[in-house]
This record gives C-alpha cells, sequence and structure tokens, in this order.
C-alpha cells in the first residue's frame, strides 16, 4: 500500500514490506466484489497456479 500514489506523501522505505510483497498472495475480499469480478478472480487464480505448477515441473515460465 506504501507505495500507491495516494500515499505518496507519506512514503518511506519499507525493505521488508517490499520483500514480502514478492513473496505473498493478496486476493481481493470485499462485499462489494461481484460475481464477476469473483469469477475474474477465481480464472486468475486458477492461471496463476498452473503456470506455477508448470514452472516447477520444467523449470521455465509459462511466457
Amino acid at each position: 500500500m506504501h507505495l500507491q500514489p495516494a500515499f505518496a506523501r507519506w512514503r518511506h522505505d519499507l525493505p521488508a514490506t517490499e520483500q514480502a510483497s514478492h513473496e505473498i498472495l493478496t486476493l481481493p475480499l470485499h462485499q462489494h466484489l461481484t460475481e464477476a469480478d469473483i469469477d475474474q478472480v477465481v480464472t486468475a487464480l486458477g492461471q496463476a497456479l498452473t503456470e506455477a505448477r508448470t514452472t516447477l515441473h520444467t523449470g521455465q515460465s509459462q511466457q
């Protein structure tokens, strides 16, 4: 969040936070998600997991 433009005036270097952002997956979760939003999130997550599984097995990225 600290890298978002809305927070620019309060920005500080947060190296541990930035490292964690490369290692942790955060999914959108709030009461205003529509069914279409949920479908999009689930589809994207499924694709990412498939790509990650392929990468682990072959050692190559699927780009």
